[in-house]
């Protein structure tokens, strides 16, 4: 997130949300997440800083949907990241009508996400942590996810370092943590994933450390 409300948001997550060497925080989970969402029914946040939280709900049809993405099972971590990042656009799509955030996001330039003037329709890195919290949570809930599972949020950013950020957060089994950032992509685009120390570390991070989702595949 940038701009004041970035500013503000972060120093409460620093002052009393951050867990160990990786931030990893539930500040705007406890604020602005349902704790036990359903596809039947869970929340999308939009506007920036989640200024609007709009119920939504995806039939069963559409669900399986979701759920045929995990499908065959992947063999290796990265394989599950990328369909995880599939299936996160994939809802992101299918609940845009209703949140009315099936928008061109323009705010994005060059991995940073710009002032949205009060357009809601437009998403911030705090909607998008939240929002993609919260799909993946279904997932794993639904057991859908096997080698992986859904940490707290984190954020970077610091007075040596502008680019305040927030993002949702994959633990490996086993293995690392990976950021899940869909502020940085359209609303119908799979978010970008990378390991979090990179997502932490300068930015932008070097392209070579991103793992690129193609939607069909």
């Amino acid at each position: 997130m940038r701009g004041l409300l970035a500013s503000l948001g972060l120093a409460v997550c620093v002052a009393g949300c951050m867990h160990g060497e990786h931030n990893l925080n539930t500040h705007y989970l406890d604020r602005f997440a349902l704790p036990s969402p359903t596809p039947a029914h869970f929340t999308v946040c939009h506007g920036f800083n989640c200024v609007e939280r709009t119920p939504v709900s995806l039939t069963p049809g559409q669900w399986r949907q979701v759920a045929a993405v995990f499908k065959p099972r992947a063999r290796t971590a990265r394989q599950e990241r990328a369909q995880i990042a599939r299936a996160v656009a994939m809802i992101s799509v299918m609940v845009g009508p209703q949140a009315g955030t099936n928008a061109h996001q323009w705010t994005h330039k060059h991995l940073l996400v710009l002032p949205n003037l009060g357009d809601l329709s437009q998403v911030d890195c705090v909607d998008a942590s939240v929002n993609t919290w919260t799909y993946m949570t279904m997932m794993e809930r639904d057991g859908l996810l096997s080698l992986h599972k859904v940490a707290p949020l984190s954020y970077g950013g610091s007075l040596t370092d502008p680019d305040l950020r927030n993002t949702a957060v994959l633990k490996e089994n086993d293995g690392g943590y990976f950021a899940v950032d869909a502020s940085l992509v359209d609303y119908n685009e799979p978010p970008l994933v990378m390991p979090l120390d990179t997502w932490l570390g300068q930015w932008p991070p070097a392209p070579g450390k991103i793992e690129r989702v193609a939607m069909a595949g």
